[in-house]
């Protein structure tokens, strides 16, 4: 068992999921009439894992202040169960200007958020369609002036995101105007599309909180399904992003993880639940790796070998380079006796990741079968 579980971290943590050098997407934008640059997190398997394989989306504001945080918080994540995503973050030109949708005092030319969110929507995202396997689910994130602007997109297209982050938003922009635009219709719209909103906010008093506060009631009153609201008071205005985009990203994805139920069903049924998250993600409907390895080995512990069987089979034909289902159906056939299929499965294991346990396997099987 220690030689498998070395086996698993290794290619299921250390290889996987790594961000590479970030790319950066120079972007003409007609919309602006300016240059923008975008930072693209891609996992580091995106080359590997097939011209087919798409990703959710994290586009985010303040790339030049959260980028590399929400870059490692995905890729943390991902080793616990999370999916493989693309993270797009925008560089600011003049924040001030582009993530608030009206002009006041406050900001000197605030004010075009329309514009800015029209640059998103008929430019950058067509861009990343083109350049990037996307898949069709997209989150907006961002944080005080950011969140606003997440907060704002709402309210011009229910259908422009599929999951929204909010950090601190600044709702009192302009005497909170912008709560005006969430009305009745628009939160009945929204409560129908299930479309998953997390608002969390550090230890800031005043207008500041007052705004976001205000902005929870109006989606707990109108019993929002899929809304998730936390504070953060040990946070300040500059810190909070670090715990809250982890924890937004958490309640975004977290149908990823298999609720515990199905641990004691048929097999059959986790297979038919991750086919049907697969589809609300536009990702991959395969059995993730964790599950499959704690699955299949908890029925070997359990003395379940038709189960594990069943799972590693499973397991060997949708992960058909990976050497884990290889070297445990080898361990299985070996104590049945079936030694040609035995030999078969841990040939298939060294190929794929020579280990010396596996070497040794072979070498033993050969005079068995000799």
């Amino acid at each position: 068992m220690q030689n498998i579980k070395l086996i698993v971290i290794m290619v299921l943590l250390g290889n996987v999921n790594m961000f590479a050098q970030p790319k950066t997407l120079t972007l003409t934008s007609n919309i602006l009439n300016e240059e923008r640059q975008i930072l693209i997190g891609l996992p580091d398997s995106y080359e590997y894992d097939g011209g087919d394989f798409k990703y959710p989306l994290l586009l985010l504001t303040d790339a030049e202040w959260h980028f590399d945080m929400v870059c490692r918080a995905t890729k943390l994540l991902y080793q616990n169960g999370f999916p493989k995503i693309i993270v797009a973050a925008i560089i600011n030109n003049n924040r001030g200007k582009d993530l608030t949708f009206s002009n006041t005092p406050e900001i000197d030319g605030s004010g075009n958020a329309y514009n800015f969110y029209r640059f998103i929507n008929e430019e950058l995202l067509k861009r990343l369609e083109e350049d990037y396997r996307i898949s069709d689910f997209r989150t907006l994130m961002g944080h005080s002036l950011g969140g606003l602007f997440a907060a704002y997109s709402i309210t011009q297209n229910t259908d422009a995101f599929d999951a929204i982050v909010a950090i601190t938003p600044t709702i009192r922009w302009d005497n909170f105007k912008l709560l005006d635009s969430f009305t009745s219709d628009l939160m009945k719209k929204l409560n129908k599309s299930g479309k998953p909103i997390f608002i969390g906010i550090g230890s800031e008093t005043g207008p500041e909180r007052e705004g976001v506060l205000r902005l929870k009631k109006l989606f707990e009153s109108h019993h929002f399904s899929s809304f998730a609201y936390k504070e953060y008071l040990d946070e300040s205005h500059v810190t909070v992003p670090w715990k809250a985009y982890f924890d937004g990203i958490k309640f975004i994805f977290d149908p990823f993880q298999l609720p515990a139920e199905y641990s004691d069903l048929d097999f059959s049924k986790t297979m038919e639940y991750y086919k049907k998250v697969g589809s609300t993600f536009d990702y991959d409907k395969r059995v993730p790796q964790r599950i499959l390895f704690n699955r299949g080995y908890g029925a070997l512990e359990a003395d379940n070998n038709i189960e594990a069987r069943k799972i590693f089979e499973y397991y060997k034909q949708v992960y058909p380079n990976v050497p884990i289902p290889y070297t445990a159906l080898g361990d299985i056939n070996f104590d049945l006796k079936k030694y040609p299929v035995s030999k078969e499965n841990y040939e298939m294991a060294y190929k794929l990741f020579p280990t010396d346990y596996v070497k040794k396997r072979i070498e033993a099987l050969e005079k068995l079968i000799d």
